[in-house]
């Protein structure tokens, strides 16, 4: 899953898009935008004290566990569970557009910071449906227009 993070600037606050793909979510910008999960899959170690362990509640004679290691992978694109953070929202070109394309995505922060942000950046025209409020018109980039 892909995590798009966009800081702070001025009065707008940081908000983070969640997307399945990065992929979908670039299909809708000019401007690519980077997912800021990717990172190197490292491999750990830890040492897991010696101690004690009843078998059972009524267990009267606990044995030992002795000291060991344990490896384990620390994988900055991991994320557990099915449910994605935040509140959804859809993204559809409009009927100007030459092609009809619609994705789901998940946004943490206010809906007002990413309709800023992202007015004037899309390839196509493009509406946000947010799963809290109305629909949005999202305007093409300034590299998108077309002449004439």
């Amino acid at each position: 899953m892909a995590k798009i993070v966009i800081d702070e600037d001025g009065t707008r606050s940081q908000f983070t898009v969640y997307a399945n793909y990065l992929e979908a979510f670039n299909f809708f910008v000019a401007d690519p935008v980077e997912d800021t999960t990717v990172g190197e899959k490292t491999r750990g170690t830890r040492s897991v004290p010696g101690h004690q362990r009843r078998k059972g509640p009524s267990d009267l004679n606990p044995i030992n566990v002795l000291q060991s290691t344990a490896d384990y992978l620390v994988d900055p694109s991991l994320k557990s569970g099915n449910a994605k953070p935040g509140i959804s929202f859809i993204l559809k070109t409009t009927a100007n557009a030459d092609i009809d394309e619609q994705r789901q995505f998940t946004l943490v922060g206010r809906s007002l910071d990413f309709v800023e942000y992202f007015d004037g950046k899309m390839k196509y025209e493009t509406y946000v449906y947010f799963s809290n409020g109305g629909r949005h018109t999202l305007k093409l980039g300034a590299a998108t227009q077309p002449e004439g």
